[in-house]
């Protein structure tokens, strides 16, 4: 059977050398201490590994045959609801049993607890199939994280001798692993993308509880039920009077279910037609402050540089799918009485793409390496600190060092991979030629899905900025 980690050797040999998996999986694991955790490294890894297999094969087998499908179909709105086609409910029913939307949620809480480096090494996988499936199934690792982290950060989650007991929001986690919800993001507004200060959208506390009021729009996953808002409570104060909210998009109320947040429109895109990129509309919709007012920008570059490394890997795996397509049609279409593959002009630009490639995953390693240290060390400082001042301080330098280096990683990873994305597909259309520019051979399809990533979650430009930025930090 077909299988798309196990064909790939230059991921394997990232999987198994390139994360630092020691000190991943006893951060993880908490030191192997925990009952119903692996006992040693080699248990952990070998279960990783199988977990990533299986992957593998679901993505080849079911993914990637309905992918042409599902981009003609597309979604589309109903009755304020989302309707996805019948093969798209039937790859996420399959990611569903596989476990797949809870790969990095703790044990604790219905998930399976690996590292989130886990998850992000199945993106890759799941991209190169289709990035629409991608883009939603990125949103359930991603919010359930950064829910729990929330949590610590606000110090509602209990720990027990290093185990995770409870957290504010545990209901909302365990559907997301489960994959029986959804859950989204939500920033962009009319004149408020990347100047996050612009925005209008306002929560006013009354009695106790919190009201939004406003309109969002390009949200991927809008339909979604658990969904992170991002809104204004302090006028006069730019992104320190925005906080961040759990809002509900469906409520009881008087015993019936009706809408807390309304879909008011279904976007047509260039690509990523599987995806449902919504208009919201709020209207004194009940929501749950997050943390503190005023807290909501820091809080939310959690799931934003979670989103943004997500994007690196989802832009190797389109990629991946351009550069495998057109290196077997450039072997098997002939010219002048050889494969084109033979020909000088087009063996270069093969190998070019594939060179590119095997880099970008290098890096995208690497940061993830540097994000999860970096992440996995604040959580112990803050649940379970070394007794030991000197040991502590040292876990607070390690930690500053990994958060450094993610910092600098992170945006370089996302800008790279996004307009390397588009390059690689562009040229895997031209080696098809004619052929590229018809639908059946799906090339053009990988161009459109890749147009969107130097764009969304942070424009190529902006990534570009925070390079500078933290460049500019670790030289002073």
């Amino acid at each position: 059977m077909a299988n798309f980690f196990r064909d790939n050797p230059d991921l394997l040999f990232q999987f198994r050398h390139g994360l630092k998996w020691k000190e991943l999986v006893e951060l993880t694991e908490n030191g192997f201490t925990l009952p119903d955790g692996p006992k040693d490294l080699e248990e952990a890894l070998g279960f990783y590994e199988e977990m990533m297999e299986a992957t593998g094969e679901l993505v080849a087998e079911v993914v990637a045959p309905r992918a042409q499908k599902i981009d003609a179909l597309g979604t589309r709105l109903e009755g304020g609801e989302v309707v996805f086609p019948k093969e798209l409910d039937e790859i996420y029913e399959a990611m569903k049993e596989l476990g797949l939307f809870g790969i990095s949620v703790p044990r604790e809480l219905g998930g399976i607890g690996a590292p989130l480096a886990l998850y992000l090494v199945a993106s890759e996988i799941i991209a190169r199939g289709d990035v629409s499936v991608m883009t939603h199934y990125g949103f359930h690792g991603g919010v359930a994280s950064s829910l729990l982290l929330y949590s610590i950060h606000e110090g509602s989650a209990e720990f027990e001798n290093g185990r995770l007991v409870r957290t504010r929001f545990d209901d909302v986690i365990r559907q997301i692993a489960a994959g029986d919800a959804f859950g989204c993001m939500v920033l962009t507004e009319p004149g408020a993308g990347s100047d996050l200060a612009a925005i209008r959208t306002k929560a006013v506390e009354r009695d106790g509880k919190w009201y939004v009021t406003g309109e969002k729009i390009f949200i991927t996953s809008g339909h979604g039920q658990h969904q992170l808002v991002l809104a204004k409570t302090e006028e006069g104060k730019g992104l320190d009077g925005l906080s961040l909210f759990l809002v509900p998009r469906k409520i009881e109320r008087d015993g019936k279910t009706i809408d807390n947040v309304k879909i008011t429109k279904l976007e047509e895109k260039l690509g990523h037609n599987a995806s449902a990129t919504c208009s919201l509309l709020y209207e004194d919709s009940e929501a749950e402050l997050i943390g503190k007012r005023g807290e909501g920008f820091r809080l939310m570059l959690v799931l934003m540089n979670s989103a943004r490394l997500a994007v690196g890997l989802e832009g190797i795996g389109v990629a991946e799918a351009a550069y495998r397509m057109a290196r077997d049609y450039a072997t098997e279409r002939k010219t002048m009485g050889k494969p084109i593959a033979e020909h000088e002009l087009i063996a270069e630009k093969l190998l070019d793409m594939e060179t590119w490639i095997r880099a970008l995953r290098a890096l995208a390693f690497d940061a993830m390496n540097a994000v999860e240290i970096a992440t996995r060390l604040d959580m112990k400082l803050r649940v379970d600190p070394p007794k030991d001042e000197e040991e502590k301080a040292q876990l607070e330098k390690r930690q500053r060092r990994a958060a450094r280096r993610a910092r600098r990683l992170t945006p370089l990873l996302k800008y790279m991979a996004s307009e390397k994305a588009v390059e690689i597909c562009r040229d895997a259309m031209q080696i098809f030629g004619g052929m590229g520019y018809i639908d059946e051979t799906g090339a053009h399809k990988l161009l459109r899905d890749a147009l969107v990533l130097p764009i969304y979650e942070g424009t190529s430009q902006i990534q570009a900025l925070k390079i500078g930025r933290a460049s500019c930090r670790e030289r002073v």
